[in-house]
């Protein structure tokens, strides 16, 4: 008798817990896993990123500078699926319109009668595709055609890239490394 009334019991627990809502089937709308969703952009988001400031100049020649004056607009667009990147679920795509004007300055040299001497224009259209995780950073770096330079130098920028937006970390000149002369090595 003593183990029929535990059979029942046991039977009666496995019947009541049998009968409650399978959760791990149920789609999942907790309150927490809405907040994520809420915080994450659903389409697009757009801004401007100035560009100013004093650049070195790449050439081997100590006391000399560009200005670069100007700015990139850009619109990011967040799109899920593997078109492209494999091993991201998520990924930005990114159209930037970037125009901004490079003057030469040295700080040894007698300044031109006429002031600053433009050095050239950047003005591009493009669009690049970053991967996109839950948390982390990634790391964007685009090469900028510098238009009216013989020397085919290039303004070079790295951007970070994430849920929230498009920053600009750091941008330097760069010469192709053919236009970069070193000295000869003597005697070895």
């Amino acid at each position: 008798m003593k183990n029929l009334i535990i059979s029942l019991a046991a039977a009666s627990v496995l019947f009541v817990i049998g009968c409650q809502e399978n959760s791990i089937t149920d789609p999942i709308a907790n309150e927490s896993s809405n907040k994520v969703q809420a915080e994450t952009p659903d389409t697009y988001l757009r801004g401007t990123i100035l560009l100013e400031g004093a650049l070195r100049d790449p050439y081997p020649i100590g006391n000399s500078f560009y200005r670069i004056n100007g700015q990139i607009e850009f619109e990011q667009r967040f799109v899920t699926g593997e078109p492209i990147y494999q091993f991201s679920k998520r990924y930005a795509a990114l159209y930037f319109t970037t125009n901004a004007n490079l003057r030469y300055f040295c700080t040894v040299c007698s300044p031109p009668e006429e002031g600053d001497v433009l050095a050239g224009i950047i003005s591009e259209v493009s669009e690049d595709y970053v991967p996109l995780g839950g948390n982390y950073v990634s790391l964007l770096e685009k090469t900028f055609t510098i238009q009216g330079r013989a020397d085919r130098m290039v303004l070079k920028i790295r951007f970070l890239v994430s849920n929230s937006g498009v920053e600009l970390s750091t941008m330097w000149l760069e010469l192709p490394k053919s236009t970069i002369q070193s000295p000869e090595i003597v005697g070895y």
